[in-house]
């Protein structure tokens, strides 16, 4: 997502740095992931009005007791530009947990709660992120595998675009025993448009037999994103005052009204072009690790952090793409329902203003892009090629300077949405 400038003049000094190791070049204070780090100057957030919402989800059905903290999200809204930037942290991040030690991230709620007393658990985990990251957060909200199906169940379901199918084990019934082998069956979840009730959606949302951590936070942010539009849809935005008491029932938070309130604008009129996703990444923002327990961990390259949230604190627009996002109509030809949902999601993803036309009448055997603008290759037009792997021989030219879309993509019978690093079940 990040320009690249390679200058005649040091192509043999980038190469050198290019074939030595990218862990070699960190600084003395992260070499040794077990070793305390100095706390992270935090993030200058510049000329904008930024608020960081941190967003937990407990790996514990048992209300009374704080377990491990399974979902880990900071919603970064940014008041002044009108937008916001979503970081998922993955729960094995082996960081150091202020007057604790260095542990897993998804610790330092649980260990707040033993070694400082009860409701210290938040403070503890805030503490350990601006830390370790150096993002100051100003307000928290948590919720357990319980509420949480049961928010998605009482919004009537939520509908989610898998782009990478997820195979993994799966209560037979949620209300199941657990603990007994027999009541677990392997379930797989397709490609394609899904409507998932609170069980399937929390199922989706931890599971990594096929993925890593990693992956997991991008799926989860594809929740998030799909609960605000079923919120959008339902009109609940403006019944906030009404519901706020029924909330604070089954959230752990210290968000005041008045702040939700505030931010019911924004949330009404905020389009995909104005939310960017973010997860931190294998050999770049962190590594592979093995702790001296045994445990295997994820070490975090703070430089690489500190870039990204850097980045993250950057308006989406004015390093994504271009001043105006370019506009895409997605035709289904694919003769798959709903695989042109799950190619817009994808873009959206990546900034894109996009609009699902009617399906083609024929099926189409190839994904193609019918390019409007009569711009020469490169810019979105390379990033829409790079999103949906497509070739030059894929682009068909059509300049039209009265257009109402810059690009129009054909979904054929050939395209496969899974760009990431999950392995794919036999068959799908």
């Amino acid at each position: 997502m990040q320009p690249r400038q390679i200058l005649p003049l040091i192509l043999c000094i980038v190469f050198v740095i290019s074939v030595v190791p990218s862990w070699a070049q960190e600084t003395a204070a992260t070499a040794n992931p077990d070793e305390i780090p100095e706390a992270i100057t935090p993030i200058d957030e510049g000329e904008y009005d930024i608020l960081n919402f941190l967003l937990l989800g407990s790996d514990t059905f048992n209300p009374t007791n704080s377990g491990r903290t399974d979902v880990i999200m900071v919603v970064s809204v940014n008041q002044t530009a009108g937008t916001v930037a979503l970081l998922s942290i993955p729960r094995d991040l082996y960081v150091y947990i202020p007057e604790i030690g260095v542990n897993r991230i998804n610790t330092a709620y649980g260990f707040g709660e033993q070694t400082f007393g009860a409701g210290e658990g938040p403070r503890s985990l805030i503490n350990t992120i601006e830390y370790n990251l150096g993002l100051a957060i100003d307000y928290y909200a948590r919720i357990n595998f319980t509420d949480f199906r049961q928010i998605i169940d009482d919004l009537g379901g939520v509908e989610i675009p898998v782009d990478c199918a997820i195979e993994d084990w799966r209560l037979i019934e949620p209300d199941m025993d657990p603990t007994v082998e027999e009541n677990w069956a392997m379930y797989t979840l397709p490609v394609g448009l899904h409507q998932m009730d609170g069980d399937l959606a929390l199922w989706y949302a931890r599971s990594r037999r096929t993925s890593s951590d990693l992956d997991r936070g991008r799926r989860q942010q594809a929740i998030l994103r799909a609960v605000l539009g079923r919120i959008r849809r339902l009109s609940l935005l403006n019944q906030i005052t009404d519901i706020w008491p029924q909330l604070m029932e089954i959230v752990e938070t210290d968000i005041p009204l008045e702040v939700m309130l505030g931010l019911v604008p924004l949330a009404a009129t905020l389009d995909s072009s104005q939310i960017a996703s973010y997860t931190l990444r294998a050999n770049q923002e962190v590594r592979a690790w093995t702790s001296p327990q045994g445990a295997s961990v994820l070490a975090p390259n703070r430089d690489a952090i500190i870039a990204l949230e850097q980045q993250m604190y950057q308006p989406p627009t004015t390093y994504r793409l271009a001043a105006t996002s370019p506009r895409v109509q997605i035709v289904n030809g694919s003769g798959i329902a709903g695989m042109d949902r799950v190619a817009a999601s994808r873009l959206e993803w990546e900034g894109f203003l996009v609009t699902i036309g009617e399906p083609l009448p024929a099926y189409s055997p190839r994904t193609t892009i019918v390019d409007y603008t009569g711009q020469s290759k490169g810019g979105s037009l390379a990033l829409l090629q790079n999103v949906l792997r497509l070739g030059d021989e894929d682009i068909l030219p059509d300049p039209s300077p009265s257009r109402t879309f810059d690009y129009r993509v054909v979904v054929g019978g050939d395209y496969f949405p899974c760009t990431y690093n999950v392995i794919q079940p036999a068959g799908s």
